[in-house]
């Protein structure tokens, strides 16, 4: 990474913190996807219908703050991480075993925002009722994977 000030450091193309700015996350790259989840896990961690999540090339990425992880088993039957704010317990970071290369972020959590528009919406068959879909997205009934 290289900047004018610094010719070893380049700007980041994306940055995310939590709720009180203790941990975050930066990236050199933009995201190379976005996606909505609808899964039981992914409601009960952010307390709506679904989560919003932008993907990063792991390579390009790099975390800072106190954090726990939290593991469990997804609905997939893969092993996922979510990484957590010790101090306020806000969910930063997903990630999943399955895709190794790359890391999910809380969209909201992007400062400044960026814009959302999700291609995916994964376990649609997991999603409320009252929840719909737009038309012009790929529907995934379980994961992506």
């Amino acid at each position: 990474m290289t900047t004018a000030s610094n010719p070893t450091v380049t700007p980041a193309a994306a940055h995310a913190h939590c709720r009180c700015g203790a941990f975050r996350f930066e990236s050199a790259s933009p995201p190379i996807l976005q996606l909505v989840c609808h899964c039981s896990q992914c409601r009960e961690v952010s307390g709506r219908p679904f989560s919003n999540f932008s993907f990063f090339k792991v390579r390009d990425t790099q975390t800072s703050g106190a954090h726990r992880t939290v593991a469990f088993t997804a609905e997939s039957g893969a092993r996922t991480v979510r990484e957590v704010c010790e101090a306020c317990g806000d969910m930063l970071i997903d990630r999943t075993e399955g895709f190794p290369k790359v890391v999910g972020v809380v969209h909201e959590a992007l400062d400044p925002a960026l814009p959302f528009k999700p291609l995916h919406h994964v376990w649609a068959d997991s999603r409320l009722a009252d929840t719909v879909l737009p038309p012009d997205v790929t529907v995934y009934p379980k994961g992506a994977g």
